[in-house]
């Protein structure tokens, strides 16, 4: 993979409710870029973001994969999270480290409760939106419907269409670039003319003029008449979706392999804020908080913000680097722990396969294996200039089980399983209660736990039978009604 400066950097966060096509898109993305020769299926369990084997047997995603997607001069580091909601610390992890939130909607159903819940989720990270409708190839689809209930739900919103469909359903058959004013039909990657059908349409949402907006210099030469660069429209859209004056709305089909996805990911390289657009925040020892551009010549700063424990791989740490140029061998300072930490070899992440870089520029995602100390939320530094940064924040759990071992040889392993899965996943909590003599495992709900439960049988060799509580401790809710208490603590 080639070497990517800050300012090609894009780093894109796939949210929205289950069964929107998130890792469908994802795939389609990769296969049209050429990062893979075959596309994958959810369903088949082949994708490349969907790798684990939980979720394989489910068909759903249970955590955040990076899926970086070479395109043109940029880099586009996507990250596929879960729509199901007992996983919404993975999406908090991944919202952390993005720039935009992409939304994706099903054509069909429109705006979901999934939508609601990952839209607020990244509303309280301050991010810019975009919004990809998908599955236009599918039965029922209504590109203005879906439109219609993103403007009712999020009324305050104002979504700017920056692609059109060719047709719905079986129908569909490619995408109009509204600021081009180009048809795309099929995997051609040429633009034709815009069908004749569309053309009153695609005139009256020509969307130069809110590009315009984002300057008074670009809307006085666009109201004298005199025709904007191709830069300046670039640069105003930029701004004006990191401003969140609107918000883009892209539309396509992830799934289909014969219309391309070509001028979403030319729109969203053009479009999608920068790691420059936004400087960050980080802590000094004394408790000063500082501002510093993410730049490679500000103080080295990394983020951690996901952690995975396997027994052949071990610790694979997944960070940002907001400030300075991270090379294979550094030694960083571990702020929590208060000890050095070094980087081995460097990683870039493509689902589970791990792709070998010297360095990474500030404001791109990495990763490294065996750190000794580090855990999610850490953040490792220059020893010379230490800096902490705010971490992703998780909810409470809100469901609990008490956890037995099968077997002898599973009680000698499973306090150290525990231990290693909940390091994995900080919504996952667990701890002896003194009064029942009992080891509680607490989660987001039934699936969540009922995953972390798997996970300790697959990973770690380790069998674990769970039952109700004798007591219930704290906010134990019963297994009926998990999903019910989850919904109204959101």
């Amino acid at each position: 993979m080639k070497e990517y400066t800050t300012e090609n950097i894009r780093n894109i966060a796939l949210i929205g409710h289950a069964s929107s096509g998130k890792t469908s898109l994802v795939e389609g993305f990769l296969f049209t870029s050429g990062a893979i020769k075959r596309r994958g299926k959810v369903e088949e369990g082949t994708t490349i973001t969907d790798f684990d084997a939980e979720e394989i047997r489910r068909n759903i995603s249970l955590s955040t994969a990076l899926a970086p997607i070479e395109w043109g001069k940029h880099k586009l580091n996507m990250m596929d999270t879960p729509g199901y909601t007992d996983f919404v610390g993975e999406v908090n992890s991944a919202l952390r480290v993005a720039d935009l939130a992409l939304t994706v909607i099903d054509a069909a159903s429109g705006v979901e409760v999934g939508t609601e819940l990952t839209w607020a989720y990244a509303d309280e990270e301050s991010l810019p939106h975009a919004v990809f409708i998908n599955k236009m190839d599918r039965e029922n689809a209504n590109f203005e419907r879906a439109m219609a209930s993103l403007q009712e739900i999020f009324d305050e919103q104002r979504f700017l269409p920056l692609t059109l469909p060719i047709g719905a359903e079986e129908e569909f058959k490619g995408v109009v670039n509204l600021l081009e004013r180009k048809a795309y039909i099929g995997a051609d990657r040429k633009g034709t003319d815009v069908p004749a059908e569309l053309a009153d349409q695609v005139e009256e949402m020509y969307t130069v003029e809110a590009a315009a907006e984002a300057d008074d210099e670009l809307i006085m030469k666009y109201l004298e008449g005199k025709p904007l660069t191709a830069e300046e429209i670039s640069n105003g859209l930029r701004k004006i979706v990191l401003n969140g004056t609107f918000v883009p709305v892209f539309v396509g089909a992830g799934e289909n392999a014969n219309v391309s996805l070509d001028s979403v990911m030319d729109l969203l390289a053009h479009v999608a804020p920068s790691p420059t657009d936004k400087p960050f925040v980080a802590q000094t020892p004394d408790g000063e908080e500082k501002t510093f551009d993410v730049s490679d010549t500000s103080p080295t700063t990394t983020l951690i913000f996901k952690t995975t424990a396997d027994p052949y791989v071990g610790k694979l740490t997944y960070f940002r680097v907001y400030g300075g140029v991270v090379n294979s061998g550094d030694t960083l300072f571990n702020m929590r722990a208060d000890e050095e930490e070094r980087l081995s070899q460097l990683y870039v992440m493509r689902g589970k396969d791990q792709i070998e870089v010297e360095r990474l520029h500030a404001g791109d995602i990495g990763a490294v294996t065996k750190l000794s100390e580090a855990q999610t939320n850490d953040t490792l530094c220059s020893p010379d200039h230490p800096l902490e940064m705010r971490g992703p924040s998780f909810p409470s759990p809100l469901y609990s089980v008490a956890v037995y071992p099968k077997t002898k040889a599973d009680t000698a392993k499973m306090g150290s399983t525990l231990t290693r899965i909940c390091e994995e996943d900080p919504t996952l909590h667990w701890h002896q209660e003194g009064s029942t003599s009992e080891t509680i495992l607490e989660g987001m709900g039934n699936a969540h736990v009922d995953t972390a439960i798997r996970r300790a049988q697959g990973r770690f060799n380790v069998n674990l039978e769970t039952r109700i509580p004798k007591v219930p401790y704290k906010e134990t809710v019963t297994r009926a009604g998990a999903s019910e208490y989850r919904h109204k603590k959101q």
